[in-house]
Parts: structure tokens; sequence; C-alpha cells
């Protein structure tokens, strides 16, 4: 798994394209001619990981059990062979989903109409919050009767923030509703919250669009066994990415 993982970034530098697998396979399938520059998506050019901030990567090794229907008569693949699944965290090039990488659990968010309700006042009320707080820089530098204008404000900062915070989780968890399961004998669906069942941790944040439950819940999907997962960062360290860098392994 580590040396596929390695093997999908040298890739995408040496062909500078995140999309190169994709590509090579429109040209394997002899649309070579219809391709030009004009028809490359720039947002996947890997110059922009390494001019913003850099992803994670994920790459699963699996194997092609017996009895596999999926794959049984429509492809060229038969029982023992390999199959490697990739995936990134969160999105890339604007997209959650994207051809030949594994796609998030559950509904893209932006489809969820609660969702989209709850995320329009989340934004709503960041620019109340801010509104406000620039009004209490200013007052801060004026008379008594503006400095105690300047308290009822950063009260409301307050009360809005909790606000905020408690519309956000609700996002969350509308996001996290469509998030189901299957296990690898693919008999029942569940929550993806519901496996974490043990200790006091919370589900992290981006749980659905890391790129390691999207390979698992992409392996379990097509019926394969897995054999080995790594995960690798590409591109600049940045952002919440601070304690990442080019190329390192995880798994």
């Amino acid at each position: 798994a580590k040396c596929a993982a390695l093997d999908l970034r040298r890739r995408m530098v040496e062909s500078g394209r995140i999309d190169v697998d994709e590509l090579k396979l429109r040209i394997d399938h002899g649309d070579d001619k219809g391709i030009s520059q004009h028809d490359l998506d720039p947002t996947l050019a890997i110059e922009r990981l390494y001019e913003r901030r850099g992803k994670m990567f994920g790459v699963l090794v699996c194997e092609v059990p017996d009895n596999n229907h999926f794959y049984s008569g429509s492809s060229n693949l038969t029982s023992g062979d390999t199959v490697i699944l990739k995936a990134y965290a969160g999105k890339l090039g604007g997209k959650w989903n994207l051809p030949g990488w594994s796609p998030i659990i559950g509904q893209v968010p932006e489809s969820l109409p609660v969702f989209c309700r709850l995320r329009d006042d989340v934004t709503k009320l960041f620019d109340e919050i801010d509104a406000s707080n620039k009004l209490n820089v200013s007052s801060s530098k004026e008379g008594s009767s503006l400095k105690k204008q300047r308290g009822t404000n950063e009260g409301k900062v307050k009360h809005l923030t909790k606000k905020r915070a408690r519309l956000a989780t609700l996002a969350l968890d509308e996001v996290r509703r469509h998030q189901l399961v299957t296990n690898f004998r693919g008999d029942y669906f569940r929550p993806l919250i519901n496996i974490y069942t043990r200790g006091p941790t919370k589900v992290p944040g981006g749980t659905g669009d890391c790129a390691a439950p999207k390979l698992l819940a992409e392996a379990a999907r097509l019926g394969l066994r897995p054999t080995g997962i790594a995960e690798i960062f590409v591109g600049a360290t940045g952002g919440m990415s601070t304690g990442k860098g080019d190329g390192e392994l995880y798994d």
C-alpha cells in the first residue's frame, strides 16, 4: 500500500495533473485526439496543491474474492486479482466526487435541503458577528455612551456565536444522518456515527469525506477484500495541514 501511495504521488507530480489516471484512460480508449489544453480542468493541476495548501490522498489495495458479483462478467478481473482504490480528503477542484476516485460516504451535502438552509443561516450569522465586531472596534475609540453600546454589542456577539455553533452542529448532524455504511458481508446499513461506540471521543468533523473511510466504504460496496491501506500528503504545508509534509506517508 505504501508503494501504491508513493506511485500515485509520482504519477501526479510528473504529469502535473491530479487526474492523470483518468486522462490516461481516455487516451487508452482512443480519445487522445480529443484532449486539448482547453479541455483540462485547471483546478486539477498539481500546482494548485503547491501554490495554496496540500491534500491528503489515500490508496487501498484490495483482492477480488471468490464469488464477487460486482466484477463477474463485467471486467477482466477474476478471483485473486488485485484492485487498487484511491481517494482524496474533502473536496478536490471544488468537487466532492470525481470519476476514478472513491466517493464520499452518503450524499453530497449541497443536495440536502435541510443542510443548505442551516448552512445559509450560519453564513448570515458570520456576517452579523463580523459587523458587530467592527462596531466594537470603532466604539472603543469613542466616548462613554458608545463604550456602553460596545458592551451591549459584545453580549450580542456571544449570543450569536453560540447560536452559530448550535446551527453548525445541526447542519453536521443532518449530513451524518445520510452517511450510511455497510459491513464487508453487505448484510446491513447503519449510520457512520454508530461505528464510534467506544470511548468518549466525538466523531471527527470530516469523517465521512476523509480518504480512509471513503476507501473502506467503497471496498465494501464493491465486495472487495482489503489487504493494505496507506495515506500520503501531497503539496504545500499550510492551513489545517500544518503538521503534514509533502510526500509523507501515513498508514
